[in-house]
């Protein structure tokens, strides 16, 4: 096989997101409304064209195609900076939960990004709490939802009082 390319930050971000995507061998509408999201507001700011962000898409899902998801990590590990790896990691994250269904594989990607990354389990603990709450809409189709109580705290702020 052929050299694997390192890949820019950005080229990066879509492609983790491909992975997870095409996780289930099918891109569902929830998940290509994402990162049509996702990309989409830099081609409002023109930061972006819409060529370029076919572009982006289009490489990044032939690279999944092509590379392993390790020989992925291997090709990003030397060209993100701490926050853009934590950023990957969200979005990863909220796109294998977004249609509410998740796979074994999308969770081994989402284990294996943080894994690879030394991300702090504590770390990832919060931004799952965080996500779950943010893409539950059912909180707002159901009063009787479990987190509609007047006693809903977040877990990890139950933590950070303990270890304070």
């Amino acid at each position: 096989m052929s050299q694997i390319p390192v890949l820019s930050p950005i080229e990066a971000l879509v492609t983790a997101e491909a992975y997870v995507i095409l996780a289930d061998k099918k891109a569902l509408p929830e998940e290509r409304a994402a990162l049509v999201g996702l990309l989409g507001k830099h081609v409002s700011k023109k930061e972006l064209s819409e060529h370029q962000v076919q572009t982006l898409t289009a490489d990044a899902f032939a690279f999944v195609g092509k590379y392993e998801f390790e020989k992925f990590l291997m090709a990003i590990e030397s060209s993100l900076s701490p926050a853009q790896i934590l950023s990957i990691m969200a979005n990863m994250y909220e796109t294998m939960i977004i249609d509410g269904n998740v796979i074994a594989r999308e969770k081994e990607l989402v284990d294996s990004f943080s894994k690879f990354f030394d991300i702090d389990r504590r770390v990832m603990n919060i931004l799952r709490e965080v996500l779950f709450i943010k893409n539950d809409t059912s909180l707002f189709l159901r009063i009787d939802h479990p987190n509609n109580g007047g006693d809903f705290r977040f877990a990890f702020l139950d933590r950070m009082d303990t270890e304070a």
